[in-house]
């Protein structure tokens, strides 16, 4: 099935389709080892996950102990080893990839930048193992994108040695906050417009206040190393956050509610044969 129609499809019988994924979400979650916020509050405990530190090796098998069969993808850049983890789940269609990075800044604990991300792709991952899904799904967790000014190392890495034909690659940042609003990335924009109004519709008809169909920001992300390297995707994000690269950017200022949203978001994004029409 063509890519926009497969999606057209997915975002029609906005009622019906509302219902459906409460009523999902809740079996699905149910069947969780472990909830969304939970995982942040664990991840955040960590505090600075920095490359070369004991923090980012903490970081890394916090979430390698977290997924089973893992694939750990080391590289060494800039005298420091970083390692991007993968965990891939098989299916009958094209491929799609979720993506957060999960390294932190200097002096950042990186609870919604980079943790958010993390925490919902550990969330899904629990969800998969019990429910594998009809479409092939890889979980992405990138590492490097927090080095000095935002050099997208893993991102980077992975898109230069990709193989994959994916459909799309949705790359999450910074969604946990307590005041979650999601403009339409500008350079997502740019390159695939019906692919992001595809996926904009999809979060309206979840929760219209925070999926904006408008673009605010120009924003340098992992999805650009992507972009870059001719892969289709896009960056889901809420840049105004005010205490993303600081110190402030703890676990109080992020909302199990925002998290529950997102959670469903991405459920009806892998699970789109789960809704009959």
């Amino acid at each position: 099935m063509d890519e926009h129609k497969f999606l057209t499809r997915m975002c029609t019988h906005t009622l019906r389709y509302v219902l459906f994924v409460c009523i999902l979400g809740a079996f699905l979650n149910s069947g969780s080892a472990t909830h969304t916020y939970d995982y942040l509050r664990a991840f955040a405990e960590i505090g600075e996950r920095v490359p070369g530190t004991d923090g980012h090796i903490q970081a890394r098998d916090f979430i390698v102990q977290h997924l089973t069969g893992a694939e750990i993808d080391s590289f060494y850049a800039r005298n420091t080893w970083f390692y991007n983890i993968y965990k891939r789940y098989p299916g009958d269609h094209k491929r799609i990839g979720i993506a957060a990075h999960w390294d932190s800044d200097i002096g950042c604990p990186g609870v919604n930048d980079g943790g958010s991300g993390v925490s919902l792709l550990l969330s899904l991952a629990d969800t998969l193992e019990n429910n594998p899904p009809e479409i092939g799904v890889d979980l992405l967790f990138f590492d490097g994108e927090d080095v000095e000014e935002a050099e997208l190392l893993g991102s980077e890495h992975f898109a230069a040695r990709c193989i994959e034909n994916y459909s799309f690659i949705i790359v999450i940042d910074m969604v946990g906050d307590t005041d979650l609003q999601i403009y339409k990335e500008g350079n997502s924009v740019k390159f695939f417009p019906e692919l992001v109004d595809s996926l904009w519709n999809i979060g309206m008809a979840i929760a219209p206040s925070m999926f904006i169909p408008s673009v605010k920001y120009y924003i340098v992300d992992d999805h650009l190393s992507l972009i870059k390297y001719g892969i289709r995707a896009i960056n889901i994000i809420d840049f105004d956050y005010p205490y993303w690269d600081s110190s402030e950017d703890t676990i109080d200022k992020c909302s199990k509610e925002s998290l529950d949203i997102m959670y469903q978001y991405l459920l009806r994004i892998v699970y789109p044969a789960y809704i009959h029409y």
